[in-house]
């Protein structure tokens, strides 16, 4: 039995811990690389959080949410996005990776290749969007008119879980799109400019449509907008069912099921280009 269990492969969990943990101590071999980068990243998320309290401070709202409750939404969004980059962030070299050849080095390896694919190199800027988003997430927390209790703290948590999820889940299953396309950056630049562009902001200020799209077709409105307007207690403003926007962590977690799945299925339409 002892010799069954010694030659049992390692979970999944596992083998990404130590995938990762090498990644990071290779990126650390570079010190001023590693610190560089991620002050670059927390400068470009200053940056947009200030164009969105620009927008907010010279119209004195956006729809009747002010300064703080807007940042709130921010923060919610770039919590999420800083675990996505962690979770996900490789996935951005998907094409590259089928275009030349290097996913063959994954199939014969004992590793599961979305594993490999999803630890290839340590995501440095994650640190700078995690420093940044966990700052800005509890002075707008502390800040916004909600009453902290056991129920909404754990809520927020499993939110912005919920968030990397669904996040991770829009990029993962375009970029299985490489195993048929052998191209997805294009397809993930457009979605990230979308979920940087309308991320910060409470969907229900735009327009109907608008917000229809941007909740059924591609599912941003999960990612910050309906845990906030929960959590700060504007749910007249909601324009699907209160049960569905309280399930938006359970949305972004579903949702990333399903890409892994349609990844592996994708998968199957890989073809080494040395065939």
């Amino acid at each position: 039995m002892a010799d069954v269990a010694a030659a049992r492969p390692p979970s999944l969990l596992r083998q990404s811990t130590v995938l990762l943990r090498i990644g990071l101590s290779s990126a650390l071999q570079y010190r001023a690389d590693f610190v560089l980068t991620a002050i670059g990243a927390i400068c470009y998320e200053a940056v947009s959080l200030a164009f969105v309290g620009v927008i907010v401070f010279a119209f004195g709202g956006i729809g009747g949410w002010g300064l703080v409750e807007v940042a709130f939404v921010y923060g919610i969004r770039s919590m999420g996005h800083a675990l996505h980059s962690f979770l996900s962030g490789q996935l951005w070299g998907t094409d590259r990776v089928v275009r030349d050849g290097e996913f063959d080095r994954y199939l014969l390896r004992p590793v599961n290749p979305l594993v490999q694919l999803l630890t290839r190199r340590f995501t440095v800027t994650a640190f700078g969007d995690l420093a940044f988003g966990l700052v800005v997430l509890v002075i707008t927390a502390a800040a916004a008119p909600i009453a902290w209790s056991g129920w909404t703290v754990t809520y927020l948590i499993m939110a912005v879980i919920g968030s990397a999820f669904l996040e991770s889940a829009v990029m993962l299953a375009l970029s299985a799109l490489s195993f048929r396309l052998l191209v997805s950056m294009p397809l993930l630049q457009v979605v990230d400019r979308v979920f940087v562009t309308f991320g910060p902001y409470p969907l229900s200020v735009f327009p109907r449509a608008v917000a229809y799209l941007l909740t059924f077709l591609l599912p941003l409105a999960y990612a910050a907008f309906f845990p906030a307007a929960v959590l700060l207690g504007r749910t007249d403003e909601l324009f699907v069912p209160l049960w569905l926007a309280l399930a938006s962590p359970a949305v972004g977690a579903a949702l990333y099921v399903l890409a892994v799945i349609f990844f592996h299925r994708q998968l199957r339409h890989y073809a080494s280009p040395g065939h």
